[in-house]
């Protein structure tokens, strides 16, 4: 699949950018650029892909994603206001200069850097002051965006949680012959778990056969459809357990699962507990 490039535009006098989307749909396409993004989610939950990495994010949730990492954010469509609220920086890896991030003091810095490659996920509880320090960005100028937009990376870099995303093996590989065809597979899964998918459908949305769908998929992925497709269940699952007071039993027809010892034994395997370990667990 073509991943998107997704042109990221500067201003003349500004050497990176910041931007507040308050919208009814995010840029949710499968797209990849050069800048590394750091992106706040402040309202809104769903779903992402981050390169092999896939789960769900929710409000307050911060990524860091390194240059050329594919990845797409689909917001929940069963929110009565549906829009997302997140601020977005891009910028450059070497925009303050390559010199620069090589004094000792921008160590951490480095490394960070370095980490985002695969993709970076950090939790931040409702009452930090995250969001604060990206709206003081937001409306700064001059030196003060500089300071500010670095203030807010040392905070990052010295996260005491974090979660890298994609696999170590993971590498993108454009091919324009591939066009959207990944781009489809995934909105068509994330818009139809619930329901049987079938290879020979997949296939179709793929404009494949279906023995040639499955090489395709496992080469650009680094997994089998089937376990994709299990993943996005019990990712769905796991938010069902804990958003609502649904049963065990009707979560697992919900996500797509139509015997209960099975939707039982693919939680554990994935989610490493049974689903009541789960809730147990987050409590």
């Amino acid at each position: 699949m073509k991943a998107q490039l997704l042109k990221i535009s500067n201003k003349l006098e500004q050497s990176f950018s910041i931007r507040h989307d308050i919208v009814p749909v995010y840029h949710n396409r499968w797209h990849y650029h050069p800048e590394i993004e750091i992106i706040h989610i402040r309202k809104g939950k769903g779903t992402y892909i981050i390169g092999d990495s896939i789960s769900s994010f929710e409000a307050n949730d911060i990524f860091v994603l390194g240059p050329n990492l594919p990845h797409l954010f689909r917001y929940d469509h069963d929110q009565e206001e549906i829009y997302s609220d997140a601020y977005v920086i891009h910028f450059l890896p070497n925009f303050l200069s390559e010199e620069f991030f090589r004094v000792p003091e921008m160590k951490a810095a480095r490394e960070f850097i370095a980490k985002s490659q695969q993709g970076i996920h950090i939790k931040k509880d409702a009452t930090d002051q995250f969001g604060t320090r990206m709206a003081d960005l937001h409306d700064s100028s001059g030196i003060y965006r500089i300071i500010n937009l670095l203030t807010i990376f040392a905070e990052l870099s010295t996260a005491i949680s974090e979660t890298k995303l994609a696999s170590f093996g993971y590498m993108y590989r454009y091919d324009a012959v591939d066009s959207e065809r990944l781009n489809n597979i995934y909105h068509f899964v994330l818009g139809n778990f619930d329901k049987e998918i079938t290879l020979d459908e997949i296939s179709n949305v793929a404009n494949l056969s279906v023995n040639s769908f499955c090489r395709y998929f496992k080469t650009k992925t680094n997994k089998t459809f089937s376990n994709f497709l299990l993943e996005v269940r019990i990712g769905h699952a796991c938010k069902l357990l804990l958003e609502t007071d649904l049963s065990i039993s009707q979560i697992c027809f919900e996500s797509g699962f139509n015997n209960l010892s099975n939707f039982n034994r693919y939680f554990k395997k994935i989610a490493g507990k049974t689903p009541s370990q789960y809730v147990s667990d987050a409590k």
